[in-house]
Protein backbone atom coordinates (compact mmCIF):
# COMPACT_ATOMS: atom_id res chain seq x y z
CA UNK A 1 0.00 0.00 0.00
CA UNK A 2 3.17 2.34 1.32
CA UNK A 3 4.29 1.48 -2.51
CA UNK A 4 1.12 2.67 -4.09
CA UNK A 5 0.43 5.53 -2.61
CA UNK A 6 4.25 6.45 -3.45
CA UNK A 7 4.06 5.96 -6.84
CA UNK A 8 0.84 8.08 -7.10
CA UNK A 9 2.59 10.69 -5.33
CA UNK A 10 5.58 10.59 -8.28
CA UNK A 11 2.81 10.51 -11.00
CA UNK A 12 1.23 13.95 -9.39
CA UNK A 13 4.70 15.16 -9.62
CA UNK A 14 5.37 14.11 -12.81
CA UNK A 15 2.50 14.96 -14.57
CA UNK A 16 3.29 18.82 -14.84
CA UNK A 17 6.66 18.60 -15.40
CA UNK A 18 5.73 16.57 -18.49
CA UNK A 19 3.58 19.12 -19.54
CA UNK A 20 5.87 21.85 -18.83
CA UNK A 21 8.11 19.95 -21.00
CA UNK A 22 5.91 19.25 -24.38
CA UNK A 23 4.95 23.36 -24.16
CA UNK A 24 9.02 23.87 -24.65
CA UNK A 25 9.23 21.19 -26.88
CA UNK A 26 6.96 22.04 -29.40
CA UNK A 27 5.33 25.12 -29.02
CA UNK A 28 4.87 25.81 -33.25
CA UNK A 29 2.00 22.48 -32.25
CA UNK A 30 0.66 24.14 -29.38
CA UNK A 31 0.41 27.54 -31.27
CA UNK A 32 -1.38 25.63 -34.42
CA UNK A 33 -4.16 23.82 -31.91
CA UNK A 34 -5.45 27.08 -30.36
CA UNK A 35 -5.43 28.54 -33.81
CA UNK A 36 -7.96 25.52 -35.36
CA UNK A 37 -9.43 26.31 -32.04
CA UNK A 38 -10.13 29.62 -32.37
CA UNK A 39 -10.81 29.11 -36.27
CA UNK A 40 -13.85 26.49 -35.25
CA UNK A 41 -14.92 28.59 -32.57
CA UNK A 42 -15.58 31.79 -35.32
CA UNK A 43 -17.25 29.26 -37.47
CA UNK A 44 -19.75 28.04 -35.22
CA UNK A 45 -20.78 31.31 -33.65
CA UNK A 46 -21.09 32.48 -37.59
CA UNK A 47 -22.90 29.04 -38.61
CA UNK A 48 -26.99 29.78 -39.63
CA UNK A 49 -26.05 33.55 -39.65
CA UNK A 50 -26.43 36.16 -42.52
CA UNK A 51 -23.54 37.76 -43.59
CA UNK A 52 -24.21 41.32 -45.20
CA UNK A 53 -22.02 44.06 -46.23
CA UNK A 54 -23.21 47.42 -48.66
CA UNK A 55 -20.56 49.80 -50.48
CA UNK A 56 -22.34 52.84 -51.86
CA UNK A 57 -19.98 54.96 -54.57
CA UNK A 58 -20.76 58.21 -55.47
CA UNK A 59 -18.16 59.67 -58.05
CA UNK A 60 -18.73 63.67 -59.55
CA UNK A 61 -17.02 65.81 -62.15
CA UNK A 62 -18.16 69.40 -62.40
CA UNK A 63 -16.52 71.99 -65.09
CA UNK A 64 -17.59 75.65 -65.30
CA UNK A 65 -16.28 77.77 -68.02
CA UNK A 66 -16.69 81.86 -68.52
CA UNK A 67 -15.64 83.63 -71.51
CA UNK A 68 -12.81 80.59 -71.46
CA UNK A 69 -10.19 81.61 -74.22
CA UNK A 70 -9.24 78.18 -75.02
CA UNK A 71 -12.83 77.25 -75.68
CA UNK A 72 -14.65 74.17 -74.23
CA UNK A 73 -17.97 73.04 -72.28
CA UNK A 74 -19.03 73.37 -69.22
CA UNK A 75 -20.00 69.82 -68.14
CA UNK A 76 -21.66 67.83 -65.11
CA UNK A 77 -20.87 64.17 -64.97
CA UNK A 78 -21.65 61.36 -62.32
CA UNK A 79 -22.04 57.86 -61.11
CA UNK A 80 -23.74 56.55 -58.65
CA UNK A 81 -22.71 52.26 -57.77
CA UNK A 82 -24.04 49.90 -55.01
CA UNK A 83 -22.56 46.98 -54.57
CA UNK A 84 -24.01 44.41 -51.72
CA UNK A 85 -23.68 40.78 -50.68
CA UNK A 86 -25.71 39.03 -48.21
CA UNK A 87 -24.25 35.33 -47.39
CA UNK A 88 -25.76 32.55 -45.37
CA UNK A 89 -23.96 28.86 -44.33
CA UNK A 90 -25.45 25.95 -42.03
CA UNK A 91 -23.72 23.20 -42.05
CA UNK A 92 -23.34 21.95 -45.29
CA UNK A 93 -25.72 23.95 -46.67
CA UNK A 94 -24.66 27.47 -48.16
CA UNK A 95 -26.84 30.35 -49.94
CA UNK A 96 -24.19 33.56 -51.16
CA UNK A 97 -25.97 36.43 -53.21
CA UNK A 98 -24.79 39.79 -54.60
CA UNK A 99 -26.74 42.97 -55.84
CA UNK A 100 -24.79 45.41 -58.50
CA UNK A 101 -26.66 48.71 -58.74
CA UNK A 102 -24.88 51.64 -61.17
CA UNK A 103 -26.25 54.86 -62.94
CA UNK A 104 -24.10 57.28 -64.16
CA UNK A 105 -24.80 60.10 -66.86
CA UNK A 106 -23.14 63.66 -68.19
CA UNK A 107 -24.86 66.99 -69.33
CA UNK A 108 -22.19 68.96 -71.43
CA UNK A 109 -23.84 72.49 -71.70
CA UNK A 110 -23.75 73.15 -75.51
CA UNK A 111 -27.39 72.07 -76.44
CA UNK A 112 -27.27 68.53 -76.14
CA UNK A 113 -29.46 66.61 -73.95
CA UNK A 114 -27.98 64.85 -70.84
CA UNK A 115 -26.72 61.66 -72.23
CA UNK A 116 -25.72 58.18 -69.91
CA UNK A 117 -22.80 56.35 -69.22
CA UNK A 118 -23.60 53.53 -66.76
CA UNK A 119 -26.36 51.94 -66.31
CA UNK A 120 -27.09 48.24 -64.59
CA UNK A 121 -28.65 46.34 -62.70
CA UNK A 122 -27.48 42.78 -61.72
CA UNK A 123 -28.74 39.85 -59.37
CA UNK A 124 -26.93 37.06 -58.77
CA UNK A 125 -28.09 34.42 -55.98
CA UNK A 126 -26.24 30.40 -55.62
CA UNK A 127 -27.38 27.61 -53.17
CA UNK A 128 -25.20 24.96 -52.72
CA UNK A 129 -24.87 21.88 -50.78
CA UNK A 130 -21.26 20.69 -49.56
CA UNK A 131 -20.25 16.96 -51.13
CA UNK A 132 -16.61 16.70 -49.69
CA UNK A 133 -14.24 19.87 -48.40
CA UNK A 134 -13.89 21.86 -51.62
CA UNK A 135 -16.89 20.87 -54.11
CA UNK A 136 -21.06 21.70 -53.79
CA UNK A 137 -23.90 20.85 -55.72
CA UNK A 138 -25.49 23.94 -56.32
CA UNK A 139 -27.93 25.90 -58.43
CA UNK A 140 -27.36 29.76 -59.78
CA UNK A 141 -29.86 32.33 -60.36
CA UNK A 142 -28.87 35.85 -62.18
CA UNK A 143 -31.32 38.02 -63.14
CA UNK A 144 -29.77 41.19 -65.29
CA UNK A 145 -31.16 44.44 -67.46
CA UNK A 146 -31.32 48.27 -67.15
CA UNK A 147 -32.90 51.02 -65.37
CA UNK A 148 -33.80 53.14 -68.35
CA UNK A 149 -33.60 54.00 -72.17
CA UNK A 150 -30.59 54.40 -74.01
CA UNK A 151 -29.89 55.75 -77.71
CA UNK A 152 -26.67 55.32 -80.07
CA UNK A 153 -24.76 58.24 -81.73
CA UNK A 154 -27.76 59.29 -83.84
CA UNK A 155 -29.98 59.35 -81.10
CA UNK A 156 -31.60 56.21 -82.40
CA UNK A 157 -32.98 54.25 -79.06
CA UNK A 158 -31.03 50.78 -78.94
CA UNK A 159 -31.90 49.97 -75.42
CA UNK A 160 -34.30 49.90 -72.40
CA UNK A 161 -35.50 48.38 -69.18
CA UNK A 162 -36.37 45.18 -70.15
CA UNK A 163 -34.60 45.24 -73.23
CA UNK A 164 -33.00 43.81 -73.09
CA UNK A 165 -33.11 41.66 -69.94
CA UNK A 166 -31.36 38.21 -69.52
CA UNK A 167 -32.89 35.64 -66.73
CA UNK A 168 -31.03 32.22 -66.14
CA UNK A 169 -31.13 28.99 -64.12
CA UNK A 170 -28.61 26.61 -63.43
CA UNK A 171 -27.65 23.21 -62.28
CA UNK A 172 -23.81 22.24 -61.90
CA UNK A 173 -21.74 22.11 -59.39
CA UNK A 174 -19.48 24.90 -57.49
CA UNK A 175 -15.81 24.21 -56.63
CA UNK A 176 -14.65 26.60 -53.60
CA UNK A 177 -11.41 25.69 -52.57
CA UNK A 178 -10.66 28.29 -50.29
CA UNK A 179 -12.23 32.00 -49.52
CA UNK A 180 -11.09 33.74 -52.42
CA UNK A 181 -12.05 31.72 -55.48
CA UNK A 182 -14.73 29.99 -56.73
CA UNK A 183 -15.83 28.25 -60.00
CA UNK A 184 -19.38 27.12 -60.85
CA UNK A 185 -20.26 24.66 -63.65
CA UNK A 186 -23.46 23.95 -65.14
CA UNK A 187 -23.82 21.60 -68.25
CA UNK A 188 -27.90 22.06 -68.10
CA UNK A 189 -28.64 25.49 -67.85
CA UNK A 190 -31.45 27.44 -69.01
CA UNK A 191 -31.80 31.75 -70.28
CA UNK A 192 -34.65 33.89 -71.16
CA UNK A 193 -33.87 37.03 -73.08
CA UNK A 194 -36.10 39.36 -72.96
CA UNK A 195 -36.71 42.25 -74.96
CA UNK A 196 -40.06 44.39 -74.42
CA UNK A 197 -39.79 47.48 -76.35
CA UNK A 198 -41.21 47.33 -79.97
CA UNK A 199 -39.39 50.19 -80.93
CA UNK A 200 -36.02 48.62 -81.14
CA UNK A 201 -36.96 46.37 -84.49
CA UNK A 202 -36.86 49.66 -86.15
CA UNK A 203 -39.99 49.27 -87.94
CA UNK A 204 -39.36 46.14 -89.86
CA UNK A 205 -41.30 43.14 -90.39
CA UNK A 206 -39.19 40.59 -91.13
CA UNK A 207 -40.19 37.45 -89.29
CA UNK A 208 -36.39 36.55 -89.26
CA UNK A 209 -35.39 39.43 -87.85
CA UNK A 210 -33.39 39.17 -84.03
CA UNK A 211 -33.11 41.99 -81.65
CA UNK A 212 -30.53 40.72 -78.97
CA UNK A 213 -31.54 37.23 -80.52
CA UNK A 214 -35.48 37.34 -79.88
CA UNK A 215 -37.31 37.09 -83.23
CA UNK A 216 -39.56 39.87 -84.69
CA UNK A 217 -43.03 39.59 -82.44
CA UNK A 218 -42.13 37.89 -79.82
CA UNK A 219 -40.60 39.45 -76.84
CA UNK A 220 -38.87 36.08 -75.02
CA UNK A 221 -36.27 33.78 -76.69
CA UNK A 222 -35.45 30.38 -74.80
CA UNK A 223 -31.91 29.33 -74.31
CA UNK A 224 -30.66 26.14 -73.42
CA UNK A 225 -26.54 25.37 -72.43
CA UNK A 226 -23.94 25.27 -71.03
CA UNK A 227 -22.19 27.84 -68.51
CA UNK A 228 -19.19 28.34 -66.49
CA UNK A 229 -18.58 31.51 -63.98
CA UNK A 230 -15.81 32.13 -61.88
CA UNK A 231 -14.22 34.72 -59.24
CA UNK A 232 -11.67 35.31 -57.32
CA UNK A 233 -10.75 38.25 -54.95
CA UNK A 234 -8.01 39.45 -52.59
CA UNK A 235 -6.44 41.69 -50.75
CA UNK A 236 -3.09 43.13 -52.28
CA UNK A 237 -2.46 45.33 -49.87
CA UNK A 238 -3.50 46.88 -46.54
CA UNK A 239 -5.83 49.11 -48.20
CA UNK A 240 -6.42 47.77 -52.26
CA UNK A 241 -8.57 44.85 -53.19
CA UNK A 242 -9.15 43.46 -56.55
CA UNK A 243 -11.82 41.55 -57.70
CA UNK A 244 -12.26 39.65 -60.90
CA UNK A 245 -14.84 37.63 -62.73
CA UNK A 246 -16.01 35.75 -65.60
CA UNK A 247 -19.05 34.26 -67.08
CA UNK A 248 -19.26 32.01 -69.98
CA UNK A 249 -22.74 31.15 -71.92
CA UNK A 250 -23.10 28.59 -75.39
CA UNK A 251 -26.36 27.82 -76.61
CA UNK A 252 -26.74 24.33 -77.81
CA UNK A 253 -30.00 25.35 -79.63
CA UNK A 254 -28.59 27.64 -82.07
CA UNK A 255 -25.11 28.50 -83.02
CA UNK A 256 -23.40 26.68 -79.65
CA UNK A 257 -19.52 27.91 -80.86
CA UNK A 258 -20.83 31.64 -80.51
CA UNK A 259 -20.09 31.64 -76.96
CA UNK A 260 -21.43 34.84 -74.85
CA UNK A 261 -18.26 36.52 -72.74
CA UNK A 262 -18.84 38.48 -69.43
CA UNK A 263 -15.78 39.73 -67.84
CA UNK A 264 -15.46 41.96 -65.21
CA UNK A 265 -12.10 43.38 -63.14
CA UNK A 266 -12.70 45.62 -60.33
CA UNK A 267 -9.76 47.40 -58.25
CA UNK A 268 -10.68 49.55 -54.91
CA UNK A 269 -7.73 52.05 -53.67
CA UNK A 270 -9.59 53.02 -50.05
CA UNK A 271 -7.87 56.09 -48.72
CA UNK A 272 -9.91 56.50 -45.56
CA UNK A 273 -12.92 55.42 -44.71
CA UNK A 274 -15.22 58.10 -46.90
CA UNK A 275 -12.70 58.51 -49.45
CA UNK A 276 -11.94 55.66 -52.19
CA UNK A 277 -10.13 55.19 -55.77
CA UNK A 278 -12.50 52.52 -58.12
CA UNK A 279 -10.93 51.47 -61.35
CA UNK A 280 -13.57 49.34 -63.37
CA UNK A 281 -13.43 47.47 -66.44
CA UNK A 282 -15.77 45.69 -68.43
CA UNK A 283 -15.81 43.71 -71.27
CA UNK A 284 -18.97 41.99 -73.33
CA UNK A 285 -19.20 39.58 -76.32
CA UNK A 286 -22.51 38.22 -77.30
CA UNK A 287 -23.13 36.65 -81.16
CA UNK A 288 -26.64 38.25 -81.07
CA UNK A 289 -26.03 42.17 -79.96
CA UNK A 290 -25.12 43.86 -83.45
CA UNK A 291 -23.74 47.40 -83.20
CA UNK A 292 -22.88 49.87 -85.79
CA UNK A 293 -19.57 48.37 -88.25
CA UNK A 294 -18.21 49.18 -91.64
CA UNK A 295 -17.14 46.63 -93.96
CA UNK A 296 -13.76 46.37 -96.46
CA UNK A 297 -15.59 48.26 -98.67
CA UNK A 298 -16.41 51.31 -96.14
CA UNK A 299 -20.47 50.20 -96.42
CA UNK A 300 -21.84 50.44 -93.02
CA UNK A 301 -23.59 47.32 -91.59
CA UNK A 302 -24.68 45.76 -88.18
CA UNK A 303 -23.01 42.64 -86.50
CA UNK A 304 -21.07 41.51 -83.53
CA UNK A 305 -18.07 43.04 -81.85
CA UNK A 306 -16.20 42.96 -78.77
CA UNK A 307 -17.97 45.95 -75.77
CA UNK A 308 -15.23 47.49 -73.56
CA UNK A 309 -15.91 49.34 -71.21
CA UNK A 310 -13.66 51.43 -68.49
CA UNK A 311 -14.49 53.46 -65.38
CA UNK A 312 -11.87 55.12 -62.88
CA UNK A 313 -13.64 57.45 -60.31
CA UNK A 314 -12.80 58.74 -56.97
CA UNK A 315 -15.27 59.72 -54.58
CA UNK A 316 -17.07 59.28 -51.47
CA UNK A 317 -18.02 55.12 -50.51
CA UNK A 318 -20.41 54.77 -47.67
CA UNK A 319 -20.49 50.96 -46.02
CA UNK A 320 -23.70 49.58 -45.53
Amino acid sequence: MNMMRALAHLMVAVMPVAAFAQEDIDPKARDAAAAAAAARHASDSLDGKWQRSGVFNINMTQVNLTNWAAGGFSSVSGIALFNGTANWKKGRRAWDNSLVLAFGGQHIHNGTDPQKTDDRIELNSKYGYELNKAWYLAGVLQFKTQFTEGFDANGTRISNLLAPGYALLGIGFDYRPNDKFTLFISPATARMVIVTDETLWGGSTDPEMRVYGVKYGNTTELEAGGYLRAQYQTELAKNITFMTRGDLFSNYLREPGNLDVTWETLWTFKVNSWFAATLNTLLLYDHDTKLPKVDENNIPYAGPATQFKQTLGIGLTFKL
